[in-house]
């Protein structure tokens, strides 16, 4: 995990910490304060009654499911697993809260009303596969944590980062297995407050090099020439940075290296304010 989130663990929800699955409401005590469900739990009415509920894991949702179950709740933290529902909007009767994921959507084309989620610092969005418009994001004013994710097959495709340049209280941001069609990384350069950024290899190498100077405090792997893989693949342990740069070898193929490093500086220096 990256060094920000570690510090900010209170944010990021971890599948092994999450209560046991719920099968029947009347089963628990109405004093939880985390529950674990899944749409067709039963006696689902019940949630209302859970007034210490403040953190829910919800898992196999359907759009029905998701409009009944998000009347019932208004928690501080919510994660949804697997939720197949094109109309997200009812996300903003959630007030409260303050820490929201949601991984593997098939149907959404477009996000909700961000704005109206006004205590929300944390916001997680992975393996939407039919998400292309992120412009309600910008709504996200109180966001210190982002998080977007493509699929461990597909990645999130859309049309540019601009949107991003207005959640200027970011202090980490993630994008990870994403594809954006103008290729540009120059709306991050708006985020004067970010600490961190974790960003997969999908860019050109301008883009990461510009970025680099645009950003003198942020870390970020990819602000060199070069990174070491946390494993080797066939031998290789270092990835050029940039799209469509090889994997290498750090002990065999030092002269390569040493051509990407001064390539890389080069243009840090083309970008130095």
């Amino acid at each position: 995990m990256n060094k920000y989130l570690e510090a900010n663990s209170s944010y990021v929800f971890r599948a092994k910490k999450q209560p046991e699955y719920t099968q029947d409401l009347n089963e628990v005590t109405l004093e939880e304060t985390e529950l674990h469900i899944h749409g067709d739990t039963k006696n689902i009415y019940r949630l209302s009654s859970f007034s210490k509920l403040n953190k829910l894991w919800l898992s196999y949702v359907n759009q029905r499911e998701l409009n009944l179950i998000i009347d019932l709740i208004n928690p501080k933290m919510l994660c949804i697993y697997d939720i197949k529902a094109s109309d997200l909007t009812s996300l903003e009767k959630l007030t409260h809260l303050e820490i929201l994921e949601i991984e593997w959507n098939t149907k959404a084309t477009k996000l909700w009303d961000i704005s109206k989620n006004k205590e929300l610092k944390a916001l997680y969005v992975k393996d939407f596969s039919k998400l292309h418009d992120i412009s309600q994001i910008t709504g996200g004013y109180n966001i210190n944590i982002l998080t977007l994710a493509g699929g461990n097959t597909k990645p999130l495709k859309l049309d540019t980062l601009k949107e991003l340049a207005e959640l200027r209280h970011l202090e980490y941001l993630g994008l990870s297995n994403i594809k954006i069609l103008d290729e540009s990384l120059d709306p991050l350069t708006k985020l004067k407050y970010l600490k961190e950024l974790s960003i997969s290899n999908q860019f050109p190498t301008e883009e990461y090099a510009k970025l680099s100077m645009r950003l003198p405090h942020a870390k970020c792997e990819k602000f060199s020439a070069y990174a070491f893989l946390g494993s080797p693949i066939g031998g290789k342990d270092v990835m050029v940075v940039g799209k469509r740069k090889p994997l290498l070898n750090s002990r065999e193929d030092t002269e390569k290296l040493q051509k990407y490093t001064e390539r890389f500086k080069a243009l840090q220096e083309k970008y130095k304010l």
